[in-house]
């Protein structure tokens, strides 16, 4: 058997357990665990027999993303040397800094072929179909069939511990969704029709988890469709939104005062759950949960303050953060991945991790001012969507929402690679 065979087949098998990972991700850590790593294995033992790819010591995939990604690195590893924990925070770049960078090179190097994308894309798209069930079954019956959580005693969360990590969750999907409909990647017109059903079932369920970041995330995300989307369309479409949104401004601020009470009163009677939405809105100027986040914010300040150049250590603000508490209910980690991350490796590391998102964007920007992809528009919607929802959560500290975010930032890039035809086939000849 050649060399380009077996490659062949090592290729099979990574992208199968990837599948697996995409496909748990929302209901099981431990399926993520136990289908990473083999796929991670396999990816090493190509190199291992002889195969050689791309512009990093002829091991690495050739991205964009690679030089921010090596500095973002070499400050992990300095973060590292100088922890308050040396043991934890190698721990954390082995286990999980260095695992997230294996999901992203292995979706870029597999995923060369329209065939191979289409794969990943039904494992997304099976997944989100099952959660979409479970989710459904928790708000009529009272407990989701896939992790036993009741409602009550858990937010509307589905599958995810709570519902924030459902709302970021969503927030990456759906504009996917959304992607997958608009590029016509499922020609079938009666499986166009469910996914756009799922599309709205999804949207509902997240103002049903009253995650005020997710929906400020979803917004930006929805914005960046919606620009790219008018950009792209004639005179004639840009006028017409033009027109309808000065129009429902006009509306809106013209109306009488006794409509638009009586307007509020038939919508709180008939959609209880509107009352929510509109406590959650006022409570984002001001109220306890935006108070504790605020003070939690100011403790991760403190520490960077103290450890500016390589922070307390990768993997080790649960601990240092205990000597900064400064409330009763703080000294945890403080909803705000950036500040988090800044507090552990240091305004270095920070800007390091800045950078390779502002790679990532100004590479998937490009490519949309250059081609008409609306898959590639729709990943990056999501991607920006999780980013805003992150400034308001800890989801880099979150194995399943960590993983999603490698992830789709690594089949985004190889679907950019695909559309671009930068995407190197070099032994699969079907």
């Amino acid at each position: 058997m050649n060399k380009d065979k077996i490659f062949l087949y090592c290729d099979c098998a990574i992208i199968t357990f990837l599948c697996f990972v995409i496909f748990c991700l929302p209901f099981s850590k431990a399926g993520i665990e136990s289908f990473v790593w083999p796929a991670i294995f396999i990816f090493l033992l190509k190199r291992v027999l002889g195969y050689r790819a791309g512009s990093v010591w002829r091991i690495f995939p050739k991205t964009e993303l690679n030089m921010a990604l090596g500095a973002f690195i070499a400050i992990n590893v300095l973060s590292v040397i100088f922890s308050t924990n040396f043991g934890l925070s190698l721990r954390g770049l082995l286990g999980k800094n260095l695992k997230f960078l294996g999901i992203y090179f292995m979706l870029v190097e597999v995923i060369n072929s329209k065939k191979r994308l289409k794969i990943i894309l039904i494992a997304i798209i099976s997944s989100a179909v099952f959660i979409i069930i479970d989710a459904g079954v928790m708000y009529f019956k009272g407990v989701d069939f896939l992790r036993g959580h009741e409602l009550g005693l858990y937010p509307f969360c589905a599958s995810f511990s709570n519902s924030t990590g459902f709302a970021a969750w969503l927030t990456v999907i759906i504009p996917i969704f959304i992607g997958i409909i608009a590029a016509n990647v499922i020609p079938d017109l009666r499986l166009k029709i469910l996914l756009s059903t799922a599309v709205t079932i999804q949207s509902l369920y997240l103002i049903k988890t009253y995650s005020r970041g997710g929906w400020f995330g979803f917004l930006a995300g929805i914005m960046l469709i919606a620009y790219y989307v008018l950009k792209n369309s004639n005179l004639v479409v840009k006028k017409t939104c033009i027109i309808t949104v000065i129009s429902l401004l006009a509306i809106g601020l013209l109306l009488p005062r006794s409509v638009v009470i009586n307007v509020k009163y038939y919508i709180w009677v008939n959609f209880p759950f509107s009352r929510q939405i509109n406590e959650s809105l006022k409570s984002m100027s001001s109220g306890p949960s935006t108070s504790a986040r605020v003070m939690l914010w100011k403790e991760s300040v403190r520490i960077i303050r103290d450890y500016p150049l390589f922070g307390c250590g990768l993997n080790t603000y649960s601990i240092v953060a205990k000597k900064y508490k400064s409330f009763e209910g703080g000294g945890v980690y403080p909803h705000n991945s950036y500040l988090q991350k800044a507090a552990e490796t240091g305004l270095p590391g920070l800007l390091a991790f800045l950078f390779v998102l502002y790679s990532f964007f100004r590479m998937g920007l490009r490519y949309l001012n250059q081609k008409k992809d609306y898959l590639a528009l729709g990943f990056l919607s999501g991607i920006l969507a999780f980013l805003a929802h992150a400034f308001f959560d800890t989801h880099f500290y979150s194995l399943q929402l960590v993983v999603l975010f490698w992830f789709m930032l690594g089949l985004t890039v190889a679907i950019i690679k695909l559309g671009s035809g930068a995407a190197s086939v070099q032994y699969d000849k079907k």
